[in-house]
């Protein structure tokens, strides 16, 4: 069942997010950060997502939003010292995790020649839970919220090196239109056309 996500997802999201999503910059800040990130986000209203619920329990989840670069700033912004607490002693073991907080600001620079600020911010899924179409659904429900707030078009960005992930949006008809470098790693950035 794919439900809208809610505040009380968010520490499960962050769960989801960090097990999914291991060698990302946001996870290694920890599940902690990612929980008071995920608030912030619902919270402020800058975002929207969805999760597929198994049990009871979220087992996937997809994160939406019109303006990623607001939804950062905003949600950085006023949850400074709680993101900051919660960061720090991930950034007191790897302290060139600092850098890639600053570069967390200057991410949508590197896609000006993308005119989309709509994006899928972020998708994932318990391991046990894979390859049952629930990805697809979770876009569906993303797409039909997008199309509901009039935008027509979205970006997703991924890393080069997940051939799963690119292989998914491709197969949904994500048309890539970039190439770009972050966290000293590559990027694939794809657009998505809503029909």
């Amino acid at each position: 069942m794919i439900v809208p996500m809610q505040r009380e997802h968010a520490a499960r999201v962050a769960a989801l997010h960090c097990a999914a999503l291991a060698g990302d910059f946001l996870p290694s800040l920890g599940k902690g950060f990612l929980t008071v990130f995920y608030e912030g986000v619902l919270d402020l209203d800058v975002g929207f997502g969805f999760v597929a619920i198994a049990n009871d329990q979220p087992i996937g989840f997809v994160l939406g939003s019109t303006d990623t670069s607001a939804l950062f700033k905003r949600v950085m912004l006023s949850r400074a010292f709680a993101l900051g607490l919660c960061a720090l002693p991930a950034i007191l073991r790897r302290p060139t995790l600092v850098a890639n907080v600053l570069e967390t600001f200057l991410y949508p620079s590197k896609e000006g020649a993308v005119a989309e600020k709509s994006e899928l911010v972020v998708i994932g899924f318990d391991a046990a839970h894979r390859r049952r179409g629930l990805g697809r659904q979770l876009v569906a429900a993303l797409n039909d919220a997008f199309r509901a707030r009039g935008v027509r078009s979205y970006k997703v960005t991924v890393l080069q090196a997940n051939t799963g992930a690119n292989g998914f949006y491709r197969a949904l008809g994500f048309q890539h239109a970039l190439e770009f470098e972050l966290y000293r790693k590559k990027w694939n950035l794809y657009t998505y056309t809503i029909l």
